[in-house]
């Protein structure tokens, strides 16, 4: 039973650190000058596209960006991340968000 129990907390912990990082992506990508429909359209590719692990990687980056001229350059600077899994989906969420060409 306490197993199970233990078990079932780390299912909610996982979950709530992704809801977390998702939360945090939407927040920063707004921040740094995506216009906000496109920002919640490449958090969801990217919360299909990464593992949680990455997903709160990227969280923790886009606190350290500023604020970019378009929203091809804050994706642009997204990229910079030093973790190949998150610029290869920051590439493809961005390029189909903004231009509607699922990659």
């Amino acid at each position: 039973m306490q197993r199970i129990f233990l078990t079932g907390l780390a299912v909610m912990m996982l979950a709530s650190c992704a809801t977390a990082a998702r939360y945090t992506l939407q927040d920063r990508f707004r921040a740094i000058g995506i216009p906000a429909g496109t920002a919640d359209c490449m958090v969801d590719e990217l919360d299909e596209r990464l593992t949680n692990e990455d997903l709160q990687d990227l969280a923790r980056y886009t606190v350290r960006l500023a604020r970019a001229d378009s929203t091809f350059g804050a994706i642009r600077s997204l990229m910079t991340i030093d973790n190949p899994r998150a610029v290869t989906a920051i590439g493809a969420s961005g390029v189909s968000c903004v231009t509607g060409f699922r990659l």
